[in-house]
């Protein structure tokens, strides 16, 4: 009888606690989930709050938004820097760190801030999304430059105190790199040494003439000296061509000299060495674009979109544009639609949009791009203003154009 009185309790026990122990743990996942969207929410208040300052020329925030210890603690890193670079690196970084965060965060035209602190005012920033896992967060944005170009720049983030965003650090996609790779990497090029130099080095079995020369390379690009640079690499062989410092700084020396012919030379040899590299998509458009090798420049428009993993009006209207260029008329207009669907106040999209629809024999669209693009961005696009283009023939003598032009 004490057996069977025992199974019964047991059985009774596993009858209504089993219930009571899924609902305490329900309601753990559920406060959980509550704890995680609180996460999130402070990271996008954060954040977006950091971007709108940048559109109204306040930098402060941005640069606040860093933690400088840890910041310099990722820029040295475990690289192999000269102890008085350092040193002096140190000694200067209170006055220097915020100029030095505006200058890599290319908030600054041409790498210069303006005495004024006041950045381009040509650059417009876009927060495109912010997602988070726990403390760790990630933010992408799109940077309206001139003459209808965009940089993306992808921010990693942690909360800290109280909910406050922290920058940790970030990556240029103009650049193809991180902040502090570019800053640690200026330190250690200050004044390398041999045992520096073989940690920059990703090959084996290196020998001192070979060890000389990659440091001539790397001292020529630091140095501005395109010449040099090119001269010593050219002579080396391949597999110090393909060092991935060495493609980067060709670009990079030469994007800074402003020689755009040898900046579309050594964006040839970033293709040849790295041709599928997400992180150098959008620096290869510069090539691509200007040798007509459209779908070349789709694929990797393609890769920088799946990297950014954010949709983006800006990206659909330069897919739309190459689309066109390569000969695809219907998928330009549905990237150049998707484009103005998203960001109607997006001025490429209108004029993706214009000449999509205009290359299908939309008329009805193209004049509705004609409104938009005179009504909010200031165009003149009359009959004097079209018939510069011989594309435009089709629209000008359809009767939508007419119609148009009478209530213009």
């Amino acid at each position: 009888m004490k057996l069977r009185r025992l199974l019964m309790l047991i059985s009774l026990f596993a009858v209504f606690a089993v219930p009571a122990i899924h609902a305490d743990e329900a309601d753990d996942a559920e406060a959980a989930a509550q704890q995680e969207e609180r996460r999130k929410e402070a990271f996008r208040f954060g954040f977006d709050s950091i971007v709108n300052d940048l559109n109204q020329q306040y930098l402060d925030s941005f640069v606040r938004a860093i933690d400088q210890e840890d910041m310099v603690d990722r820029i040295y890193g475990l690289r192999l820097i000269d102890p008085r670079i350092k040193k002096q690196f140190a000694d200067n970084l209170e006055n220097s760190f915020a100029l030095m965060v505006q200058t890599g965060a290319g908030i600054a035209r041409a790498g210069v801030v303006p005495p004024s602190g006041v950045p381009d005012e040509g650059v417009r920033y876009t927060l495109l999304g912010v997602e988070s896992r726990g403390e760790l967060g990630r933010a992408v944005v799109r940077m309206d430059l001139s003459n209808f170009q965009f940089n993306y720049q992808q921010y990693d983030l942690r909360l800290g105190s109280g909910g406050r965003v922290i920058i940790v650090d970030w990556t240029d996609y103009l650049s193809g790199l991180t902040f502090s790779e570019s800053i640690g990497r200026y330190l250690v090029l200050a004044a390398p040494s041999k045992t520096a130099l073989r940690k920059l080095v990703d090959t084996q079995n290196v020998n001192e003439r070979e060890l000389y020369l990659f440091g001539e390379i790397l001292k020529a690009a630091r140095d501005g000296n395109i010449g040099k640079f090119k001269e010593t690499r050219d002579g080396m062989h391949e597999r110090f061509q393909r060092q991935r410092i060495v493609v980067e700084s060709g670009v990079h020396v030469a994007k800074a000299r402003r020689q755009r012919g040898e900046m579309v030379a050594a964006l040839g040899e970033m293709i040849k060495h790295f041709p599928e590299e997400p992180l150098y998509s959008l620096m290869l458009l510069d090539h691509l674009f200007p040798q007509k090798k459209y779908e070349e420049g789709i694929a990797a428009l393609a890769r920088l979109a799946d990297e950014l993993d954010f949709p983006d009006a800006a990206m659909e209207a330069r897919l739309s544009a190459a689309y066109l260029a390569a000969g695809n008329p219907a998928e330009a207009v549905i990237y150049a639609d998707a484009a103005l669907e998203r960001e109607p106040g997006l001025e490429l999209g209108w004029l993706s949009a214009l000449n999509a629809r205009n290359a299908v024999g939309d008329f009805a669209g193209a004049v509705t791009a004609l409104t938009g693009l005179e009504s909010n961005f200031s165009y003149d696009l009359g009959p004097e203003t079209l018939k510069k283009s011989r594309v435009f023939g089709d629209l000008m003598a359809s009767g939508e154009f007419a119609a148009w032009l009478e209530t213009r």
